[in-house]
């Protein structure tokens, strides 16, 4: 989530200059006529973000990885949370589970990241959460997440801490001995209260390294997900590992050696919200 980018939450909107430019909102790449061919998903109108407030230094990239049923998502509802990031209603359970199959069975099958501010001792910080399916059959989903971050969240269900039947102490004892993590690192949480949750997110910044990057180096991405948009072509989630980014800029695929143009650049909060500059 040897691991280091600029965030794992970013995300970039590119077209391919190799493919004819239209008119129309068809075929499925970004068009270059009517601006009215974007409005369905566009963000145009938002006020983009500063993201250079946030140095290297205020920057956490992280990961959520359980079990499934463990509760991952809900965990991540309560930092969206207390971040302010969503408002605290009654309603919010899995918000960042978008598929109709995930809010049906209650599982997260697709990574969904966003990003989070904090304010920790005076410090703001931005925290990129990315939270990852359960299942063992979505195993590269997890693996393509964690190659994003710097570190990551293990939630173990040790049941309802504040019910009689739940058994913390045993399970902070196998966690010890099965993944070498000392007891007194251990959160007791209940992701569905909210109790204890906030120290999570204090753990993550003293716990997890800031990315190891530089603006002034060549541009290096990782992009660790992707979707496409039947209006405005490819959205990739990238990882910055070096450099800046920005609208216009021409960048290369360093696998399929294929050049292409940067349209919108921005992070997921969990809304695509737009900003000048990566």
């Amino acid at each position: 989530m040897t691991l280091a980018g600029r965030t794992a939450a970013w995300w970039a909107r590119l077209r391919s200059p190799r493919l004819p430019a239209t008119p129309l909102c068809l075929p499925p790449w970004l068009p270059t006529g009517p601006a009215a061919c974007e409005r369905p998903y566009s963000s145009h109108g938002k006020e983009k973000l500063d993201m250079s407030t946030y140095p290297v230094e205020s920057i956490r990239n992280f990961s959520i990885i359980a079990h499934v049923d463990h509760g991952k998502s809900t965990l991540a509802d309560r930092l969206l949370e207390i971040t302010g990031t969503i408002a605290k209603t009654d309603h919010n359970k899995q918000v960042l589970d978008k598929l109709q199959v995930e809010r049906e069975r209650g599982i997260t099958v697709k990574a969904q990241s966003a990003s989070l501010f904090y304010n920790y001792e005076g410090v703001n910080y931005l925290l990129n959460l990315i939270d990852t399916p359960g299942h063992v059959d979505f195993s590269y989903e997890v693996s393509r997440s964690l190659s994003a971050c710097q570190g990551v969240i293990l939630v173990v269900d040790a049941n309802e801490i504040d019910l009689k039947n739940a058994d913390p102490e045993r399970v902070e004892k196998q966690i010890e001995k099965l993944f070498d993590i000392p007891v007194d690192e251990c959160v007791r949480i209940s992701a569905k209260k909210g109790t204890n949750v906030e120290t999570v997110l204090q753990k993550v910044i003293e716990k997890i390294p800031p990315p190891q990057c530089n603006t002034a180096d060549p541009l290096k991405a990782l992009v660790f997900d992707s979707t496409f948009d039947h209006y405005r072509g490819v959205v990739a989630n990238i990882a910055l590992f070096g450099g800046e980014i920005q609208k216009g800029h021409k960048i290369v695929s360093a696998h399929t050696k294929k050049r292409y143009e940067v349209n919108e650049v921005g992070i997921l909060t969990p809304n695509e919200q737009p900003t000048h500059k990566l």
